[in-house]
């Protein structure tokens, strides 16, 4: 009877050992698991781009610096558009197929409040474009003489239209009705800046 109990008591413990071992391996394995989803959110975090967006871009290519010869005089848009032999040349400019240059000045007043338009005119019905800007809007009109540049736009590459009346005009040498500024242009949009060298050989 004794020789039993001691059988069934050797059982038992056993039994415990056996339970008290696969528990504690079982903790192991989940504090590993919980140090790796740890590290996982940590690394997953700082992949991440604090701030995010693209940075700003750069100021455009200065067409204006590029030291183009003007294929016709400067416009002046102030109470009307002057001089109206510049206008025509324009007209005729965008109506040949060639290629060439435009400047207009955007000029209301009454005190310095400009805005300058370059027009490089490709041949093919379209022109790249850039303008830029100086403003001097003081009540008292006192403002340096000559104040310097704003940084220019974007370029734009814009179709140069004319409408049919015009291109009549143009052909049958109506006076005063041949007639394109580069406030004509429209369907403008934006394009990878062109230097100096470029827009030069597309002339």
């Amino acid at each position: 009877m004794r020789a039993e109990q001691r059988v069934r008591g050797a059982v038992l413990l056993v039994v415990a050992q056996v339970s008290l071992v696969t528990a504690c391996s079982a903790t192991v394995e989940d504090a590993g698991s919980n140090t790796d989803t740890g590290t996982e959110a940590e690394e997953s975090t700082s992949s991440g781009t604090p701030g995010g967006g693209a940075p700003a871009p750069g100021t455009a290519v200065d067409l204006f610096a590029c030291d183009l010869e003007p294929s016709c005089d400067l416009m002046v848009r102030h109470l009307g558009v002057e001089p109206l032999a510049a206008t025509e040349c324009a007209a005729r400019l965008v109506l040949g197929g060639g290629t060439g240059v435009i400047t207009s000045l955007d000029a209301p007043g009454p005190f310095i409040d400009e805005t300058e338009t370059l027009v490089i005119v490709l041949g093919d019905g379209t022109g790249l474009v850039q303008t830029r800007e100086r403003h001097c809007l003081r009540d008292d009109g006192l403002c340096d003489a000559d104040p310097p540049w704003e940084a220019p736009s974007r370029h734009q590459l814009c179709d140069l239209e004319v409408s049919s009346s015009v291109e009549e005009a143009c052909a049958e040498n109506l006076a005063n009705e041949c007639f394109w500024t580069p406030w004509d242009v429209t369907n403008c949009r934006d394009v990878e800046d062109s230097t100096c060298d470029e827009v030069a050989g597309r002339l």
